[in-house]
């Protein structure tokens, strides 16, 4: 089993807004994907903070300094590959200007948190696994906005935080207090 860890990225702005990465095409694991910025808990990182923290700086282009770490949700354990990945929730004041690694991150989006909580954008659906030579179709989460397709773990930590923070409102109040 691999450990990874990612940070839910909130830019704390007039309109709210969530980031994710695009994946770079020709990464082993989910090339392509749009994911939040994240990866695997290295043996030189002092936890799984430290590893998001440290990635975030990677895929994003920004000094960890500039995320404020407010929240921890619960680990999730990817369906695929078996990775446990553990998400951080942090605020970003703007202004932002990412300067990605395109060895690592082919584009950054930015979704309004707006988007995220309009009822019936996260959707249940389903999700093909293949688990020793057999294809599964496993209940799930999705949100699709201006083309951008989120699915699998990503899409259950967007589950999760929509969960814990059932309004915009109670997000950016989380997000103003300390962790």
């Amino acid at each position: 089993m691999l450990f990874a860890a990612v940070v839910i990225p909130i830019v704390r702005d007039d309109e709210p807004a969530i980031v994710f990465v695009r994946r770079a095409e020709h990464l082993r694991r989910n090339p392509g994907q749009i994911a939040f910025p994240g990866g695997i808990i290295d043996a030189s990182d002092a936890g799984a903070r430290e590893a998001a923290l440290r990635e975030f700086e990677e895929e994003l282009g920004l000094p960890r300094e500039r995320v404020e770490i407010f929240a921890q949700l619960e680990d999730v354990v990817t369906l695929a590959l078996s990775v446990t990945v553990t998400p951080f929730i942090g605020s970003i004041d703007p202004p932002v200007e990412f300067a990605f690694d395109t060895s690592e991150t082919a584009d950054v989006h930015e979704i309004p948190l707006r988007a995220i909580y309009e009822i019936g954008m996260l959707h249940r659906g389903t999700e093909s696994v293949v688990h020793d030579g057999t294809r599964y179709d496993v209940p799930t989460w999705l949100f699709d906005y201006a083309g951008i397709h989120i699915w699998g773990a990503t899409a259950r930590m967007l589950h999760a935080l929509v969960t814990r923070y059932p309004t915009v409102e109670a997000l950016a109040s989380a997000s103003r207090e300390k962790d």
